[in-house]
């Protein structure tokens, strides 16, 4: 609440529109607001009806803010305009042919950029814009399913969530009318291509893209070949009317190879930031390779070179920026709402992870003297303060940062935090159902032990993992499982009773097969003897088999 706040008042906001039943919450309550109710069936609205003639719309209007994670610990708001998304809507419709034949599917979050594209790009090609049913959510069982009835011809994902999907693909699942499948937000990997390519047998082309929110939505693609290489597929070439320059520390273009930061040139960027003025200057600068002070490059603070075909290799940041499932994220915006805990003295938040979707958001907390902290206290503290994904996985209490010669944060030499759970009673499970969700829990959180009333969230689960978590229990229940009762049922014990209502009506039974083929996927969690267990003997036995090694 505290920062839809905060971003109502940067954007200056005077409107609320309110779909369906659900009731006005304390942000609008506590603002200056105006509501406008709208029937999610009839569309039907409470607006007055009042006779206005339409705007005249110029290109370089004001269209859109968003607001992208800030290392002050405010948001930054993105201002756009109505020719920087058009020009990025036309060139995807005209370079990829999208007309009145196709069928886009809309997956993307209302907080983020690319529902821009996700919603537009139909629309001003005649094709259909397809939307999942209101209760639907993006674990594999059904968003794949629903991919292929619909007949999809193009998507939008980022590769973490496309990886979680793969791990959980059903049988019979093909997707022969994707035409196109888009991946942004991450590094694509030729190993994800592959897997992509092996699991389904359509005969969809991969685009890679690349950009920012502040040049509008991407400015370079890549087609992916066949014969996709190993390794980071490249960000590709830029756009129509855009210039990707790759500049080293004293603003000269690098060579092939060399190392430098990319920047984007091009009329069709946004405005910049409505409420980062010092950041607007250092990241909106004239382009040091021209006379003009009104031609503005945008210094995205990725670091890149170009390779020998001229596309752009994109190689990470150059700042402590990071991506957490495809979201931007400057620990400093967690560190400073953190800070604000009236017993916290420091706070250093950093990711852990090889590979995009291991990556997590650790923080690492020092209490202020005569002050005792717990991860349960800090995890409800941000709670309030921060969106879901800005929340940390992992809390680790220090009595001291390691400090670099220099006096700085070692951030390397942060201790890894502990994969066990110790700071409660361990309760164990008391049924089969309580049995099979801990047995899940502890898959998918890559954890050795978990008690019936640990929370999911906080012991490092998030939406995308919930997702995972969710389509195993439809598949061991045989319910119709909502993903809203994790959030709502978040420990083993509350699940258990949600899912035992819901057998009673449904007649459902467990498969505990499942169950044997969860436990044996659970490569970090070491199991000591079957008495941990009150599954039947012959799933037990089948559990504690060694692991083969191939």
């Amino acid at each position: 609440i505290a920062r839809s706040h905060l971003m109502i008042e940067q954007a200056q906001a005077k409107y609320l529109l309110i779909v369906g039943e659900q009731s006005e919450t304390a942000l609008v309550k506590d603002s200056c607001l105006q509501v406008i109710h709208i029937d999610a069936q009839t569309a039907i609205t409470n607006a007055p009806k009042t006779a206005c003639g339409l705007p005249t719309i110029t290109p370089d209007d004001h269209a859109y803010i968003f607001f992208t994670s800030g290392s002050t610990g405010t948001p930054k708001g993105v201002l756009g305009t109505h020719k920087g998304i058009s020009h990025f809507l036309q060139w995807q419709r005209q370079t990829f042919t999208i007309n009145t034949q196709d069928r886009v599917a809309q997956l993307t979050s209302l907080t983020f950029d690319a529902i821009l594209r996700d919603v537009f790009l139909p629309l001003t090609s005649g094709a259909t814009l397809c939307l999942p049913d209101s209760d639907s959510d993006l674990s594999a069982d059904r968003v794949l399913s629903w991919l292929e009835r619909e007949q999809i011809t193009l998507m939008h994902t980022v590769p973490t969530l496309f990886q979680s999907w793969l791990t959980q693909v059903q049988e019979k699942i093909y997707l022969p009318s994707l035409r196109f499948i888009f991946f942004s937000g991450e590094p694509l990997t030729g190993t994800l291509v592959r897997q992509w390519r092996e699991t389904f047998s359509s005969p969809g082309e991969i685009i890679n893209l690349y950009g920012a929110t502040e040049t509008t939505m991407v400015k370079c693609f890549y087609r992916v070949p066949q014969d996709a290489d190993f390794g980071v597929m490249p960000g590709g070439w830029p756009l129509p009317q855009t210039q990707v320059l790759i500049l080293n520390s004293t603003n000269q273009l690098c060579g092939i190879r060399e190392i430098g930061e990319i920047v984007i040139c091009t009329p069709f960027r946004t405005l910049g930031y409505i409420n980062a003025p010092d950041e607007q200057q250092q990241r909106f600068a004239p382009n040091p390779l021209g006379n003009d002070p009104q031609d503005l490059c945008y210094y995205t603070g990725d670091k890149g070179r170009y390779r020998y075909d001229g596309a752009i290799e994109v190689l990470g940041r150059k700042d402590d920026q990071i991506k957490i499932r495809g979201i931007r994220v400057q620990p400093g915006e967690i560190e400073a709402v953190l800070n604000q805990h009236s017993a916290v003295a420091e706070s250093v938040v950093i990711t852990t992870g090889e590979t995009p979707e291991d990556k997590r958001l650790v923080a690492y907390v020092i209490a202020k003297p005569n002050q005792t902290l717990t991860t349960r206290d800090l995890h409800h503290f941000l709670k309030q303060q921060l969106p879901e994904y800005l929340i940390p996985s992992a809390f680790v209490l220090l009595d001291a940062f390691p400090l670099t010669p220099s006096g700085k944060v070692d951030r390397r030499a942060l201790p890894a935090p502990s994969l066990s759970i110790a700071t409660r009673t361990y309760l164990p499970p008391r049924n089969p159902t309580e049995e099979a969700i801990v047995s899940i829990f502890t898959s998918v959180l890559k954890l050795e032990q978990i008690s019936i009333d640990d929370h999911f969230f906080e012991l490092g689960g998030h939406s995308l993992l919930a997702t995972q978590v969710v389509s195993r229990l439809r598949e061991v229940f045989k319910v119709n499982l909502p993903l809203r009762t994790l959030f709502t049922s978040p420990t083993p014990a509350e699940l258990a009773i949600a899912i035992d209502k819901i057998k009673v009506t449904s007649n459902a039974e467990i498969d505990t097969s499942k169950i044997t083929k969860i436990n044996r996927e659970r490569r970090r969690v070491k199991v000591s003897s079957p008495d941990e267990f009150t599954l039947p003997d012959a799933v037990k036995q089948e559990i504690l088999k060694p692991e083969i090694k191939h």
